[in-house]
């Protein structure tokens, strides 16, 4: 409430002003020279309804052609005539007079004057709205004539009007004093300065919000300024003498483009500033409907630029009207939002009612002909567009307080909220570090518990290993010399088989004297050790360990001598590959077939084991290489389901793969990829620690 005592003042300020200008020495100056003070005679008009006659013409048609004119304001209307007009001008000082005829109205589109004295053309001035602004006489907004008259003589002044539109504005006529006339129009310019100076330094004020709040309401507004501006420029005429004074088409076939624009985004801003779309969905289809229809004019006026018929005066009679019915709704819009509580929109309701107020004003000049010599009626509608802004400004200003204060309340929310986050953080925060704490603490219980049984089971193996190798060690010796002795005595069948106990005596005693000490009883702890290995002796290796388990299978090794020897673990892949046979003849029927072979590619060697047993199921296959799965075939042969998982870890370890493929009655191929550079030590997962890299089954 504190707003509203200036915001009387300042209206009681402009229009304390406006009044002053109305009424005081210069308001005066336009009704002190009135035609009879200064010799104007105004006689009579003439209609040229064809609009081909000329001078000559005019000057030989008999004296009743003409109608008597009453005032000094031509009206005619809508009318697609030419209209002549005959006044009569006499000196009856000693002394010769310098006038200056008005014809006040800035935008008729043609105007000629003929001065003639005794019959004869002394001068001929042609100018109007459809030339360029350097075609008249004087620089000001108006036509002014200047006249010199000598003493005791008389001249006939003939004015020939023409619209473009056939719409004619009330014309006043008025005979100046040159002294008179140009105090005149310094004061209209000063008022003209103040008015645009008013609107732009709202403009540029709105920007500055609009940059420091990102509020749209801001930036619409002067958008609406700046159009609102550029057309009081071209309805003023200012624009035309200024700004475009050889853009005949912008000052007239674009005046109603100009006009819709300001309309356009007048309807923008209040819908955004009244968010009429949740608060009034009636109204705001209405502005949507009315908005659409001045788009129509605009689209009408664009039709007529290309040389179409239009009827442009209706067009602009339509206009209006949509405009001032645009204005009744932006009130009716203002009102409901003041029911709504809306605070802001008091100053909005009296915003809008200052530009209808200067409307009705500004078209009461068609009533009589004291309107149009009145400054009250010649400043009406732009000093309502004045008020209107500057209310509609504090109205923003309330929208500005509003946000700030809203910004305010929201930081000391934030604020409060931060605290009390702040705080609830810390309590959980405390209660998580207890937790976490307490987890600690059971984690080095579990580890101290894990490390024991790591301990316990190297221990163990370590036992067991010792444990193994003596009887390990009575059995080889003995079977040695039970083969000597069976090479004199035993025939060759149990010879061989003396043989075939002896080599898996000797791989127990190379499995205990290789993995299994200590420090070597997992993956993780093991160091590889690569070395340039044959191919072919691994795979023949791995040969020898399947006859031991053979059932008459016949084991075969397809071996292409290789370029180069491959780069490997010896231990690893062998025990990789003797894994593979024994399942290849642990797995398949006897007397079947199994292949070993190998093969090298640019950058792998391929090491393959191939049977020719009922195969994998797909299902089967994807699981083959987890720990403790087994195939459903195998569930009545001994074994724990660990070799193939080993077995592809071994590799891994190197860099290399282990992968299966099967198809079903067809048998299964595994094969070992290991890269042709040689061996690259890969890190073992967690769940590798501690397993055995021996007793590999699928």
């Amino acid at each position: 409430m504190t707003a509203l005592p200036r915001v009387l003042a300042l209206l009681l300020l402009l229009v304390g002003g406006w009044a002053l200008a109305a009424i005081g020495p210069a308001g005066l100056a336009r009704t002190a020279d009135t035609p009879h003070e200064t010799g104007l005679d105004l006689l009579a008009v003439l209609e040229d309804s064809s609009g081909k006659l000329g001078l000559a013409e005019v000057l030989a048609l008999p004296p009743e052609r003409w109608q008597p004119l009453a005032g000094q304001v031509l009206s005619f209307g809508e009318s697609a005539s030419v209209w002549w007009v005959r006044a009569t001008l006499t000196n009856p000082d000693p002394s010769a007079l310098r006038w200056i005829l008005e014809v006040d109205w800035p935008h008729l589109d043609w105007l000629d004057v003929y001065i003639v004295a005794g019959g004869r053309v002394l001068e001929t001035v042609r100018t109007g709205d459809q030339r360029p602004f350097a075609s008249r006489p004087l620089d000001t907004l108006t036509f002014a004539i200047p006249l010199e008259i000598g003493a005791g003589e008389t001249r006939e002044i003939f004015l020939r009007l023409t619209t473009n539109n056939g719409l004619f504005a009330p014309v006043p006529l008025r005979l100046w004093v040159s002294k008179d006339f140009w105090s005149t129009v310094q004061r209209d310019n000063l008022w003209a300065g103040l008015y645009f100076g008013i609107l732009l330094a709202l403009l540029f004020h709105n920007l500055l919000l609009f940059q420091t709040t990102r509020d749209r309401n801001f930036v619409l507004y002067a958008l609406y300024l700046g159009l609102l501006t550029l057309w009081g420029a071209g309805f003023l005429g200012y624009g035309f003498q200024f700004l475009w004074p050889n853009g005949v088409w912008w000052q007239n076939q674009a005046s109603i483009l100009r006009a819709a624009l300001v309309c356009l985004t007048s309807t923008l801003f209040v819908m955004h500033f009244l968010e009429t779309r949740r608060r009034m969905p009636a109204l705001h289809g209405l502005l949507l409907i009315l908005s659409g229809l001045v788009a129509g004019t605009m689209a009408v006026e664009v039709v007529g630029w290309f040389g179409l018929a239009v009827p442009t005066a209706k067009t602009s009679r339509v206009y209006g009207g949509l405009a001032t019915l645009l204005y009744l709704v932006y009130l009716a819009a203002g009102m409901r939002a003041l029911w709504l509580g809306v605070y802001k929109a008091r100053y909005f309701v009296l915003a809008w009612s200052f530009p209808l107020l200067g409307v009705l004003i500004f078209s009461a000049r068609n009533l009589a002909d004291l309107m149009h010599q009145h400054p009250l009626a010649a400043h009406a509608f732009g000093f309502g567009t004045v008020l209107e802004c500057l209310l509609l400004a504090l109205a923003l200003g309330d929208h500005y307080r509003w946000l700030r204060d809203d910004k305010l309340a929201l930081e000391q929310r934030w604020h409060a909220e931060q605290a009390a986050y702040a705080a609830r953080l810390e309590h959980e925060v405390a209660a998580r570090t207890r937790e976490l704490s307490a987890a600690v603490a059971q984690l080095d219980v579990a580890l101290q518990v894990e490390r024991r049984a790591r301990d316990e089971q190297q221990a163990f193996l370590a036992t067991v290993s010792h444990e193994l190798r003596t009887p390990l060690a009575v059995i080889d010796t003995t079977l040695q010399n039970l083969a000597r002795d069976a090479i004199k005595t035993a025939d060759e069948r149990t010879r061989r088989r003396y043989d075939r106990v002896l080599d898996a005596s000797r791989r127990l005693s190379s499995l205990l004297t290789d993995q299994l000490d200590e420090g070597r009883f997992s993956l993780a702890g093991y160091a590889l050790r690569p070395v340039s290995c044959d191919p072919a002796e691994l795979l023949r290796d791995a040969a020898e360990a399947g006859r031991l388990m053979a059932r008459g299978h016949r084991l075969q090794v397809e071996a292409a001598d290789p370029r180069e020897p491959l780069v490997c673990d010896p231990n690893l892949t062998r025990l990789a590959l003797r894994s593979l046979a024994d399942n290849a003849v642990k797995y398949t029927p006897p007397g079947t077939g199994v292949i070993l072979r190998s093969q090298r590619t640019p950058d792998e060697v391929w090491l393959e084991v191939e049977d020719q047993g009922p195969g994998l199921d797909p299902d089967e296959l994807i699981r083959i290489f987890e720990p403790h799965v087994r195939g459903r075939g195998s569930r009545a042969i001994p074994g724990s389901g660990m070799g193939l998982p080993l077995a592809r870890r071994m590799i891994e370890r190197q860099g290399g793969t282990l992968t299966a493929t099967s198809v079903p009655g067809q048998g299964s191929v595994f094969r070992i990829a290991l890269p042709a550079t040689g061996s690259r030590p890969v890190e073992i997962g967690a769940e590798a620690v501690a397993e055995p890299v021996h007793g590999f089954e699928r």
